[in-house]
């Protein structure tokens, strides 16, 4: 595996090129968006990132995601820091203690990859309290 493609590939999985789920707030079970409670706040510390829906514990309910003002762009580590930060921080707004991020990646063909990145944030009530802690 060549340097670029090793960058490419860590870059790839740091970065956050997010397009914001635009979920309803329904509980796992189903139940609409009118009848869903509210959640406590989390910190970013608190939200935890999944990359497989499998990954998540049972039972868990899904929020609607802050959008952002546009799409984010990451072209450096230091940038993926910042966006994966903001999006912790945008999650937890809503009462998330995780989101489930997933990857879709294209190919132009001349060896440049675009990752496109989809968010969804989630409250897993057997996963509050440690979301909780880790905002003291």
């Amino acid at each position: 595996m060549t340097v670029s493609a090793i960058s490419l590939r860590t870059l790839s999985a740091a970065a956050l090129l997010v397009v914001a789920a635009r979920s309803t707030h329904a509980q796992a079970g189903g139940s609409p968006a009118s009848q869903s409670p509210k959640h406590p706040v989390a910190c970013a510390k608190g939200v935890r990132i999944y990359t497989d829906k499998s990954q998540l514990p049972t039972p868990y309910d899904t929020l609607t995601l802050p959008p952002t003002d546009g799409p984010i762009r990451v072209t450096s580590p230091e940038e993926a820091e910042a966006a994966e930060l903001d999006l912790r921080r945008r999650a937890g707004s809503v009462g998330a203690t995780a989101v489930l991020v997933t990857d879709e990646v294209t190919d132009d063909g001349g060896g440049n990859q675009r990752v496109r990145r989809q968010a969804t944030a989630v409250f897993v009530p057997a996963d509050s309290a440690r979301a909780q802690q880790a905002c003291k």
